[in-house]
C-alpha cells in the first residue's frame, strides 16, 4: 500500500500520532507521502514505517526503485 492510501486511512489526528511515532514531523511526513520533490525515506525508516503500520506499508512500496538492492533478502521471501 502507498504511504499516501495509508494516511488517508487513518482518523482525524492520527497523521500527527503516526508521524510521532515514527519520530518525524508531520509536515515530512506528509512530504514523504506526497512523493514530494523525488523524496523517499530512509532504509531505517522505511524499517520503522512499516512496524508501526502493521505491515500495511512495506519497505518494497516505500522504495520501488531499489529495495532489492537495500534488503536482498525479501527478494527471496517474495518469491
Amino acid at each position: 500500500m502507498k504511504l499516501r492510501t495509508y494516511l488517508d486511512t487513518l482518523p482525524h489526528g492520527g497523521v500527527s500520532e503516526f508521524a510521532a511515532r515514527i519520530c518525524v514531523s508531520p509536515v515530512y511526513l506528509s512530504q514523504l507521502a506526497a512523493e514530494q520533490d523525488g523524496r523517499v525515506p530512509s532504509p531505517t525508516l522505511c524499517v520503522v514505517i512499516e512496524r508501526e503500520s502493521q505491515r500495511a506499508v512495506q519497505r518494497q512500496d516505500l522504495r520501488p526503485a531499489d529495495w532489492k538492492d537495500i534488503w536482498p533478502e525479501l527478494v527471496t521471501a517474495e518469491a
